[in-house]
């Protein structure tokens, strides 16, 4: 089916009036909803030279076109189409901000270079034939990175996210349901883009592959922009406390290579982990919800520490005086 002025009127938000020329009316038209309406082929739009959002998903259209007129257009909805390429988006399309290109079957992402204001991309589940990953033109990434915020590509196959690096104004990145198992590509990359705040990458070999904490503890300490991980938000408590896990994690590997040293591990812990003006231990019955989920983690490093039978403790003694420590952060910290 194709997009007719019927079509058009009957999307809109807006309404005409009695004595109102429908020519006149598309005109003036800013919005137009054409969701689940079967078309196949995008033409009659340059009726609607105001159109700033434009809804076409749910459909069977295989290309991106007629958009020439509409040079206000900043939301373009295309998702869960049949779209192979990304085309016919270099006609001037300068205030286009918002682009949803997901559950189509592009193979390689393109095209975008005449969208300076591109903010928000979103290229979920395309489908791919079996074994073939989402790939990326640099050039492309690399005209679009001043503007980009927001990037999802979740469940592409995609293994390396390096060539996203360029990105460095982006804020929000989704590459979930992927093929990504390389912590240390990971790390590196988290190391150059510093306005990153959100970050997904469950669902991956790399999230099944290590501990959830030693490798949340990790991705944190890898940025300092991060507030929100697998859609878990890091607060600044979280923070302080991690970075003071990894203190614990430091001092512990040197007091392991120093055999004359007469602090243990365990001691090292205890005392890493206080904040300062501590005045006394206080038996906690458990963690802080920020830091439970580091329970595991600090056990695996109490019951490796070598310790002599004056300081050995019980564990739940050392995890309260962990909880102690870490809710004693000062709250400028916090």
């Amino acid at each position: 089916m194709r997009i007719t002025p019927d079509h058009l009127e009957n999307g809109s938000t807006q309404k005409r009036t009695r004595a109102e020329p429908r020519e006149a009316f598309l005109r003036r038209i800013t919005h137009v909803s054409l969701v689940g309406k079967d078309i196949s082929v995008m033409e009659n739009l340059h009726f609607c030279k105001n159109l700033t959002v434009l809804y076409l998903y749910d459909n069977n259209i295989t290309t991106i076109s007629g958009l020439e007129c509409c040079r206000n257009l900043s939301r373009l909805y295309l998702q869960n189409n049949a779209i192979e390429e990304i085309s016919g988006l270099d006609v001037g399309l300068d205030q286009l901000s918002v682009l949803h290109l997901h559950n189509n079957r592009i193979k390689f992402v393109n095209g975008l270079e005449r969208l300076p204001a591109l903010e928000q991309l979103k290229l979920d589940r395309q489908q791919l034939p079996e074994g073939t990953a989402l790939e990326f033109d640099p050039d492309c990434l690399a005209t679009i990175a001043p503007a980009l915020r927001q990037l999802t590509v979740a469940g592409n196959h995609i293994s390396d996210i390096t060539c996203m690096a360029v990105l460095r104004q982006l804020e929000h990145l989704n590459v979930s349901e992927n093929e990504i198992a390389d912590l240390k590509k990971l790390e590196n990359f988290l190391s150059t883009c510093p306005q990153l705040s959100s970050l997904d990458i469950s669902l991956t070999p790399l999230a099944a592959s290590i501990n959830p904490a030693k490798l949340r503890q990790k991705l944190i300490l890898a940025s300092t922009s991060l507030d929100s991980l697998n859609e878990k938000p890091i607060p600044p408590v979280e923070r302080k406390f991690v970075e003071n896990l990894r203190k614990v994690q430091e001092r512990r590997k040197s007091l392991s290579t120093n055999p004359l040293s007469k602090q243990s591990s365990l001691t090292a812990l205890d005392t890493a982990l206080q904040a300062p003006n501590a005045l006394q231990e206080k038996p906690i019955p458990h963690l802080p919800p920020y830091a439970s989920q580091y329970r595991d983690l600090i056990l695996s490093m109490q019951s490796n520490a070598p310790r002599t039978a004056a300081e050995s403790r019980s564990r739940n003694g050392s995890l309260a005086n962990v909880a102690t420590a870490a809710e004693r952060v000062k709250p400028e910290d916090q």
